[in-house]
């Protein structure tokens, strides 16, 4: 009898897949013609027919290796959407809902250096809220299976978004207004980024902290 996974593996080929998913293939596709050749044999083929015949299942392996890596790869983009984009959309229309409705309900911000460009403003009831809101997105990430880098990147996907469109502002802020010194600038440029950046950011990793820590004590438990 054959060694079958050494016969999938040279005729399969590289996969283009991480190494432990292309085990898994060769191990699977190994047990299956073993199984098949077994009961072959079992049915009173002689072991060199059952062979041969389980060897001419397979059919073209260039096909069947297409078939295998298109399959996987819309098994891990499937996987991606539910591990990243679903709960990081999720956080993301949450965080700036609640905000438009705080702003709409008349909440005002704490504002500290108010009408210098360092001014720093603090909405109290929406920072509060955030780190549940990150503890959500991370609950739905970690529920889908994500890694420790997906779970915060979806819990985090608000002031991701917001940070790259700050991102592409440098450049017109820097050229428009020549008038005000650069220092005034950037001055402004990194109370902006502390607003809507480093504060949210924080609140939403600090519920990433604690959904970890609530998912460690049930599992303790």
């Amino acid at each position: 009898m054959p060694d079958w996974r050494t016969y999938v593996r040279a005729n399969l080929g590289s996969l283009s897949l991480r190494r432990a998913e292309e085990q898994q293939v060769v191990c699977e596709l190994a047990e299956h013609l073993e199984e098949h050749c077994l009961m072959l044999c079992a049915n009173g083929s002689p072991e060199e027919v059952a062979i041969a015949k389980t060897c001419a299942q397979a059919g073209d392996w260039e096909e069947l290796r297409r078939g295998i890596v298109s399959a996987k790869q819309e098994g891990n983009m499937q996987e991606r959407v539910k591990q990243i984009w679903i709960p990081g959309l999720a956080t993301l229309f949450s965080s700036y809902i609640l905000l438009a409705v705080l702003q709409w309900a008349g909440t005002r911000p704490w504002i500290s250096h108010p009408g210098e460009p360092r001014q720093i403003f603090f909405y109290t009831p929406w920072l509060m809220a955030l780190p549940f809101i990150g503890a959500a997105g991370a609950y739905l990430s970690r529920r889908a299976n994500g890694a420790r880098w997906q779970v915060y990147f979806a819990a985090s996907l608000p002031v991701l978004a917001l940070g790259a469109f700050f991102l592409l502002l440098i450049p017109l802020m820097f050229v428009t207004d020549r008038q005000v010194p650069l220092s005034v600038k950037g001055t402004a440029f990194l109370a902006l980024m502390a607003n809507w950046i480093i504060l949210p950011g924080a609140a939403l990793c600090i519920g990433v902290a604690l959904q970890r820590l609530l998912n460690r004590k049930t599992i303790v438990n």
